[in-house]
């Protein structure tokens, strides 16, 4: 049987899914705004550091510090947000300002920043990163160079922190999930407790009555309506079986009464031998009668009683002997005697008679042959066989084995199988490498 999916696993699934991936997504924008912004904030700074820089080389005609061979490594103290960020830009060389008039006096300053054309540049020194820019008036050009690396500090601190509250808030979202798809199951999962406990009776209490949404009422009143036709129709077949077996049973009864008196008296040889015949034919109705009647109702084939499996094989074989020798076929009894087990005797002896028949039917020249096996019993005939694409049509109602000869309607088969499936046995055919056909029925213990 194959696995089945959770409807409650896939509410909760899907509710995670939609959950993790607006969270996710959520998480992505908070991240790209912040780079953005972060950006932004950065090349501001540079821009107005670039303007004191201008504003410095005006007033006094130098900058500070110069020259700088390179650029330095930094540092992000702890107590930075203490302190004003100018102050602490200059206090802690986060900033450096440099101009050059002329090609000379950029050989002096550091390798990163000679080749920078006007305009703003990520420019890496070691380890660390800076955003530099660059502005050209007339022949002199004026470099303000800017560390980035408190701004990393911040951007790694506010991803972690992004990418924890992201996977709490999907664990909680998976959480919710499963607890609202167990409320949203809740009533579909009662509804078909509720309907496996029905039994073929009508309810006295509608299911529909039990719930209050309006989906799952709708749901329940479905089952009411099939379970009351299902039960009607059911009561009905059951009143039909019992007349019928009733009005069966008093023409079989006499049939019976009339064969055992007439054996009594001195008949001719042939005439007690088609009397026998009657009286054999009349007892094998009346067995098939109970049967049926006892499936139609749903019990398990009556009452089972201790049996010798040899007796009822031999029982089984002498309904299909006169035709087996009409054909010319040997039949073959392999079963030891004394060899008892629990069963229903009418129930099994339809079985073989249907089974061992069917062999018959579909053998024309050999043998057929009936022998023990473990649990059980195999019937193997030498038959034309069968293709094995038909073979799990075989046990359907109306389906034979050659869909072009044979007698019969296609019932035999498909009654053996309902008898099988109500008494816990099980039946399977197969193709003999020799020819012909394997059935194998295993007993219940």
């Amino acid at each position: 049987m194959p696995l089945r999916r959770s409807l409650k696993l896939k509410f909760a699934t899907t509710f995670a899914l939609a959950g993790l991936l607006l969270v996710l997504s959520h998480a992505v924008a908070i991240h790209l705004m912040n780079r953005h912004q972060e950006a932004q904030l950065i090349d501001q700074i540079v821009a107005d550091e670039l303007e004191e820089v201008l504003q410095q080389y005006e007033r006094r005609g130098i900058i500070e510090g110069m020259p700088y061979r390179s650029l330095p490594h930094h540092d992000v103290r702890p107590d930075t947000e203490a302190s004003s960020l100018r102050k602490w830009f200059r206090a802690n060389w986060l900033v450096q300002g440099y101009v050059a008039r002329n090609p000379g006096e950029r050989v002096s300053l550091p390798g990163e920043l000679r080749e920078l054309e006007p305009g703003f540049h990520d420019v890496h020194s070691g380890d660390n990163r800076y955003r530099v820019g660059v502005r050209e008036i007339g022949n002199a050009r004026f470099y303000a160079a800017y560390s980035v690396a408190l701004h990393q500090e911040r951007a790694l601190k506010f991803t972690w922190a992004l990418l924890l509250s992201a996977a709490l808030t999907a664990l909680f979202t998976v959480l919710a999930g499963l607890w609202l798809s167990g409320r949203l199951t809740r009533q579909i999962v009662d509804l078909s407790q509720r309907v496996a406990r029905l039994d073929n009776a009508v309810a006295d209490q509608p299911l529909r009555g039990n719930y209050h949404e309006r989906e799952v009422a709708e749901l329940a009143a479905a089952f009411d309506d099939y379970h009351q036709r299902t039960a009607r129709l059911l009561a009905r077949e059951r009143a039909f079986t019992a007349d019928v077996s009733h009005e069966l049973r008093t023409p079989l009864t006499s049939i019976q009464t009339s064969s055992e008196l007439l054996l009594e008296e001195g008949l001719p040889a042939k005439a007690h031998e088609r009397v026998e015949r009657i009286a054999r034919a009349s007892a094998r109705l009346s067995g098939l009668v109970n049967v049926f009647l006892l499936l139609a109702r749903e019990q398990d084939g009556g009452e089972r009683d201790a049996i010798d499996l040899r007796e009822c094989a031999e029982q089984a074989l002498e309904s299909v002997r006169e035709r087996a020798v009409a054909k010319g076929l040997a039949l073959e009894l392999a079963v030891p005697g004394g060899l008892i087990i629990s069963a229903p005797r009418n129930a099994l002896l339809v079985v073989l008679a249907n089974l061992l028949g069917n062999a018959v039917r579909y053998t024309e020249r050999g043998s057929i042959r009936l022998a023990a096996s473990t649990g059980g019993l195999e019937i193997e005939d030498t038959g034309q066989g069968m293709d094995p694409g038909r073979m799990p049509e075989l046990f359907r109602r109306f389906r034979r084995g050659d869909s072009h000869s044979g007698e019969g309607f296609g019932l035999g088969l498909a009654i053996v199988k309902r008898i099988c499936d109500q008494l816990g046995w099980s039946i399977g055919i197969e193709p003999r490498r020799e020819g012909g056909t394997r059935v194998l029925l295993r007993l219940a213990p």
